[in-house]
C-alpha cells in the first residue's frame, strides 16, 4: 500500500525533487498529499460535528463549536513554532546543510513537548473560565467543558504529530504525513460512531475519539522515521538530544511572531463567537456549521500552501528566485479553481449543505444567509495560499504578524461589530463581517507579491 501511494504521488519514498522539473506538476504532486491530509484533519472535527449534530442536536453542535474554537487557538500557537522549524529545515535542505537540519529537529522536539504539556494543563485547569469568557450558551456549557478537558489532556499528541509533519515537509516528504493522518482519521470516524451512537458518551466521546486518533498517528510517525533513518538527514535522538541555543533562538524568533499571528486570528474568532453566542444557541450552532463548510475549500488551499512553502523555501536556499515566482503563480491558479468549484456547489445547495450537520429547523433557517456570507470572501481566497507561502518561506514573520493583527482587529472584530451591532443586522451582520475581514489578509500579501519587494529579501535564516 505504501509503495502504491508513493508511486501515485510521484515518488515511492515519498520525497520529491523540489528544485528541478516542471513547477506546476511538481507543486501539484507534492501538495496533493497535503491537501488530502489537511482535508482529513478537518474530517476529525467535521465528523464530530455531523455525528453530534444528528444525534445530540443544537446543544451538542454549540458545545463542539465552542470547545473546538478554544482548542484551535492553542493548537495554532504550536503550529507557529512548527512552521518556524519547517522554514529553517527547508532552507537548510535547499543549501545542503544536514547538520543544521538535525539541530532544528532536536530543538523543535523539546519545544513542542513543552508547549503541549503547558497548554494541556491550561485546558484542564482553566476550561470553565475560558467557556465563561466566551459566553458559551448554558445549554451547551457542560458538554463543551468535557470536550476541552479531554482534548487538552491529549494535547501532546497534537503537538507531536504537527511537529513530525513539519519536519517531513521541510525535507520534501509529503506522502507520509498524509498516510499518518489518514490512519488517524479512519480511527476517529470509527470511534466517533462507537462512542456517541452506541456507548452514548455524547460530546465527551467525540473528544476522546479525536485524542485516540492523534495518538495512533504519532505512534506511526515515530515508527516510520526510526525505521527509515537512512532516508532522512536527521535522527530522532530522544535519549541524546543536542540542545543548540543558537538554533533554539532562531526558532523562537520565528515562532513567537508566527504564534502571535495565529493566536490573534483565532482570538478574533473567539471574540466574534462571543457576540454570536449572545444571540442564542441556534445562531451559535449555525455559526459552527458555517465554519465547518468554510473550512472545506480553505483546508484544501491550506494544503496547497503547505506544499508551496517548503518548495519556495528550498528554492530560496538554492537562490532560484525565478522558480519561486513560478510556484506562487501556479498556487494562485490552483487556488482559484478549488474555490470557484466549491463556491458554485455551496451557492446551488445551501440547505443541503447544512442538512449534513443538522435537521434542526431553527438552525437550517440561517443556511441561506450563512452561505451568502461565505461566497463574499471567495475572491480573497484566490491569492492567499501562494502569497502566504511566499511570506512564510522567507521567514518574514514581522510582516505576517502585522497583517494578522490587521485581519483580526481591524477586519474581523471591527467589521462584525459594525454590521452586527452598530448597524443592527444581528446574526447576518456577524456572518458578513467575518467574511469581509478575510480581505485584510489577502490584499496586503498579494500587493507584497506583485510589487516584487520579495525579490530584494534574499538573506537566508
Amino acid at each position: 500500500m505504501l509503495k502504491t501511494l508513493g508511486n501515485f504521488f510521484g515518488n515511492t519514498e515519498g520525497k520529491h525533487d523540489l528544485l528541478n522539473g516542471p513547477v506546476a506538476s511538481t507543486l501539484l504532486a507534492f501538495s496533493m498529499p497535503f491537501m488530502l491530509s489537511t482535508l482529513l484533519q478537518t474530517l476529525y472535527s467535521t465528523t464530530d460535528t455531523i455525528v453530534v449534530g444528528q444525534y445530540l442536536g443544537q446543544n451538542g453542535l454549540s458545545a463542539v463549536s465552542n470547545g473546538s474554537q478554544l482548542m484551535q487557538m492553542l493548537y495554532m500557537i504550536c503550529v507557529g513554532f512548527s512552521t518556524a522549524g519547517q522554514i529553517l529545515i527547508a532552507q537548510a535542505s535547499g543549501s545542503g546543510d544536514e547538520e543544521k537540519i538535525q539541530r532544528v529537529v532536536d530543538a523543535l522536539l523539546v519545544m513542542e513537548v513543552a508547549l503541549s504539556v503547558v497548554f494541556g494543563l491550561i485546558c484542564v485547569v482553566g476550561s470553565s473560565w475560558m467557556l465563561n469568557v466566551l459566553a458559551t450558551p448554558k445549554e451547551a456549557w457542560s458538554q463543551a467543558r468535557y470536550y476541552i478537558v479531554i482534548c487538552g489532556a491529549g494535547m501532546i499528541f497534537t503537538g507531536l504529530y504537527n511537529m513530525f509533519s513539519a519536519v517531513l515537509r521541510g525535507v520534501g516528504d509529503s506522502v507520509h504525513p498524509f498516510l499518518f493522518v489518514l490512519i488517524a482519521s479512519l480511527v476517529n470516524v470509527a470511534l466517533d460512531i462507537l462512542f456517541i451512537v452506541f456507548f452514548g458518551w455524547n460530546v465527551a466521546g467525540a473528544a476522546l475519539a479525536t485524542v485516540i486518533g492523534q495518538f495512533i498517528s504519532v505512534v506511526f510517525s515515530i515508527q516510520y522515521i526510526n525505521r527509515h533513518r537512512e532516508s532522512f538527514p536527521f535522527r530522532l535522538r530522544l535519549k541524546e538530544i543536542f540542545w543548540d541555543a543558537e538554533t533554539a533562538v532562531k526558532i523562537v524568533k520565528l515562532g513567537i511572531p508566527a504564534a502571535i499571528q495565529s493566536a490573534a486570528i483565532q482570538f478574533s474568532f473567539l471574540f466574534v463567537s462571543h457576540m454570536v453566542n449572545s444571540l442564542g444557541v441556534s445562531v451559535s450552532a449555525a455559526f459552527g456549521v458555517l465554519q465547518k463548510l468554510r473550512n472545506i475549500p480553505a483546508i484544501l488551499t491550506q494544503g496547497l500552501s503547505l506544499g508551496a512553502s517548503p518548495m519556495i523555501g528550498q528554492n530560496l536556499g538554492a537562490r532560484r528566485t525565478d522558480r519561486v515566482n513560478q510556484v506562487v503563480k501556479s498556487s494562485l491558479w490552483f487556488a482559484t479553481i478549488i474555490n470557484i468549484a466549491f463556491a458554485l456547489f455551496f451557492w446551488a445547495f445551501p440547505v443541503l449543505c447544512f442538512r449534513l450537520f443538522t435537521q434542526d429547523q431553527a438552525v437550517l433557517a440561517y443556511a441561506s444567509v450563512c452561505i451568502t456570507s461565505l461566497l463574499i470572501e471567495v475572491p480573497a481566497r484566490f491569492a492567499m495560499p501562494g502569497c502566504n507561502a511566499l511570506v512564510s518561506a522567507q521567514g518574514f514573520v514581522k510582516f505576517s504578524m502585522i497583517v494578522a493583527f490587521i485581519d483580526a482587529f481591524v477586519g474581523r472584530i471591527l467589521f462584525c461589530w459594525l454590521f452586527g451591532v452598530f448597524l443592527g443586522w444581528g446574526a447576518a451582520g456577524f456572518f458578513f463581517g467575518y467574511s469581509i475581514g478575510t480581505y485584510m489578509t489577502a490584499i496586503p500579501v498579494f500587493v507584497y507579491y506583485i510589487s516584487g519587494l520579495w525579490k530584494k529579501r534574499t538573506k537566508l535564516l
